[in-house]
């Protein structure tokens, strides 16, 4: 997810990070089961890449690895706040609701409201499969709903009106008219 005014760029990991389009964004992740050597480093990486391109956060599937997990900042949204990586992780409880701009590594540089819940309780484990529960408000709760729903397939454009699809797909296709071209691109924000 990305947010405006915390500077960043994502030009540069489009190779790592998947861009709209690509099927690995509508692929469900598989439960992670074994809390191996593997998956420290799988937790490892998805740290590095999130502070790399300054995200709040990146799940799995946007680099193209179909385990459920992902990684968030909190520091990124509040002072003291820290980055980990939650596994398996399943919403319990949600609250309210509010609509706000959010944004996603994997459209650089848009940004659209979309409606989520105010608060949220989770559920998860760490990388050596600790369980661990989250509560959350506001932009953090966003930010992990918005990687949980990357990890069920789901992108922020799947629950906005038809129009806003539409105008976001076709700044998708100028996006990548000017990769192929050779162009860079700069976004507004930081990216969940």
């Amino acid at each position: 997810m990305r947010t405006q005014g915390s500077g960043g760029s994502v030009v540069g990991v489009e190779g790592e990070i998947r861009l709209y389009g690509d099927a690995a964004l509508r692929r469900l992740a598989a439960e992670v089961t074994v809390f191996d050597a593997a998956l420290q480093e799988l937790a490892a990486r998805l740290l590095a890449v999130r502070a790399r391109v300054r995200a709040i956060g990146v799940a799995a599937t946007q680099i193209a690895v179909e385990r459920n997990l992902f990684a968030v900042d909190e520091g990124r949204i509040r002072r003291g706040g820290r980055a980990e990586v939650l596994v398996n992780p399943i919403v319990i409880a949600t609250e309210g609701e509010i609509v706000a701009e959010e944004g996603c590594l994997s459209f650089p540089g848009i940004f659209i409201n979309v409606a989520r819940p105010q608060r949220i309780a989770l559920r998860a484990q760490d990388p050596h499969g600790r369980p661990l529960e989250r509560e959350a408000a506001g932009m953090l709760a966003r930010a992990y709903l918005h990687e949980i729903d990357h990890l069920q397939g789901r992108l922020f454009i799947d629950g906005v009106d038809e129009s806003t699809r539409s105008r976001v797909q076709e700044q998708m296709r100028a996006y990548r008219q000017r990769l192929s071209a050779g162009g860079k691109s700069r976004d507004r924000g930081a990216v969940v």
